[in-house]
């Protein structure tokens, strides 16, 4: 069985990489460079600004930026993001697209993420760079101290009081408090990612990824009615969610 597993898994990568040549790094990560950009290059220790959709293995995709209209931000070099990135997004230009093959030990090794890619995924990732700058702090860091310490609404005081007096200060986009939610949750303080979570709700209303950030974090915890109330959200602004769509399937079903 794990021989036969082996294959089909080998064969759902190679369908990703059917064209170009596949290179592959000393940290077994793979790439393919579908189109090249005339930008500069990425350097480590910048802020880096990255459209993504990720797949796995079978083609399901789990998450795109470029579904939600807002590519990620990070510093690279940094951590911030799995190691298959921060080495993957080094090798590119400003305008390059790339297909990184990056199996579970550079990703989400055998914890997996949440219930959205299960433990030892190698998982395919659509790039491109769009730009790099001058990094500024994470909003979360500031307050990252006083969530661990379960001082919730102090930190939400303080994350309010730095928007209104210090926002040139910090990085204040969505990605960065769902960021800091999903490190919560990989280390199991799924309460205080939903706090994470709301909080974000709460500066971006509009946006379906804040719900559907939400609605997983609840699911986790085993809130089926708040889960599938935030699904449900993240479903009417972006009526192409898959993932809100077959979570809602899957929660109701349970009921």
């Amino acid at each position: 069985m794990k021989y036969i597993l082996a294959l089909f898994m080998a064969f759902s990568v190679t369908i990703f990489a059917q064209s170009g040549d596949t290179i592959t790094t000393k940290s077994g990560l793979k790439y393919l460079i579908v189109s090249k950009g005339k930008g500069v290059h990425a350097e480590l220790n910048k802020n880096v600004e990255v459209h993504y959709t990720g797949y796995l293995t079978d083609g399901k995709v789990f998450d795109s930026s470029v579904d939600r209209g807002e590519p990620i931000e990070f510093i690279l070099g940094t951590g911030q993001v799995i190691p298959g990135w921060d080495e993957g997004i080094a090798l590119m230009n400003i305008g390059d697209k790339f297909r990184l093959i990056i199996p579970s030990n550079l990703a989400y090794g055998e914890k997996g993420a949440g219930n959205t890619i299960p433990p030892n995924s190698t998982l395919i990732f659509d790039v491109e760079l769009m730009g790099i700058g001058v990094p500024k702090p994470s909003i979360y860091e500031p307050i990252m101290e006083l969530v661990l310490a379960d001082s919730i609404q102090a930190a939400i005081n303080k994350y309010h009081d730095l928007k209104k007096n210090n926002f040139d200060d910090y990085n204040f986009k969505e990605s960065q408090l769902n960021g800091f939610g999903y490190q919560l949750l990989q280390v199991g303080k799924v309460d205080l990612a939903i706090a994470m979570f709301k909080l974000n709700v709460e500066s971006y209303p509009e946006s379906a990824n804040v719900y559907d950030s939400l609605g997983e974090a609840y699911m986790i915890k085993g809130n089926k009615d708040e889960a599938i109330t935030n699904y449900e959200k993240s479903l009417k602004l972006n009526p192409k969610n898959k993932n809100a769509e077959e979570n809602i399937k899957k929660l109701k079903a349970s009921k």
